[in-house]
């Protein structure tokens, strides 16, 4: 797989500490699946590693990721204006799989939504979406799910319900009883464990995207590996057997 070459249409803020990054590509990314990211080379140099991303949208050979600055990788991103010259590598890694028998849940914290919102919006408003964050500022993260209804939870009660995401969901988990219900999450590694902790009692199917750091994005360096219940192979590399994974196939 070789790099793309893209421009960077826009680069904008869209609450304190989250951008939205719209790249032209100068060729397609082929097929690209809800849950699926890509390695970029951080422009302006500084950064020797790339970074990974989720694959927030893609279409008509614009590549749109959103992200959160959390280091001196996306600080520097951050400061990348119109028209610099990006290297992406991707699709990579393993995707969401929807199966139309069941109703789907979606449960994102913070920018867990990055990672999920293309599987929102393939659902295309038949997925029960809740979203967790810490205040009102981070809502605007939900501007384009804003049409599919999604209930929110902020943390110090500024918005919607005062608390954290999972309280929300378990608040509606007796209304989904008796039903074919599968969920699809992204998030802090907590929220993931108290969705798990929740639901074991249900046997509720659940896919989780990883959040991982990574080297390679293509399983060479074994750098972003997770314990699994697999006897045999036990650890399986987030860029290359995830970052999608069955909730109850890994060690949590």
């Amino acid at each position: 797989m070789d790099d793309i070459e893209g421009k960077i249409l826009s680069n904008s803020s869209i609450a304190p500490g989250y951008h939205l990054l719209r790249i032209r590509l100068s060729r397609s990314m082929g097929t690209v699946r809800p849950g699926q990211f890509i390695m970029m080379k951080i422009p302006d140099g500084g950064v020797f590693l790339r970074r990974p991303f989720s694959i927030y949208d893609y279409q008509q050979g614009i590549l749109t990721v959103m992200y959160k600055i959390v280091g001196k990788g996306t600080e520097q991103l951050s400061k990348a204006s119109k028209g610099t010259s990006v290297l992406t590598l991707g699709p990579l890694g393993r995707w969401f799989t929807v199966d139309r028998r069941n109703i789907p849940v979606v449960i994102a914290g913070g920018i867990g939504f990055a990672g999920i919102y293309s599987l929102i919006k393939k659902l295309q408003g038949k997925a029960s979406i809740f979203f967790g964050c810490s205040s009102k500022e981070e809502i605007p993260l939900l501007r384009d799910a804003v049409r599919f209804d999604p209930l929110i939870a902020t943390l110090d009660g500024s918005y919607g319900f005062k608390g954290n995401v999972v309280q929300l969901f378990k608040n509606h988990l007796k209304g989904l009883k008796g039903k074919n219900v599968e969920i699809f999450t992204c998030g802090p590694v907590n929220m993931v464990k108290s969705i798990k902790g929740l639901i074991v009692p249900h046997k509720i199917p659940c896919q989780v995207l990883l959040e991982e750091r990574m080297a390679c994005g293509m399983g060479l360096c074994f750098g972003c590996v997770m314990k699994t219940t697999d006897a045999e192979e036990p650890y399986k590399r987030v860029c290359k057997e995830g970052p999608v994974f069955n909730l109850w196939e890994i060690s949590l």
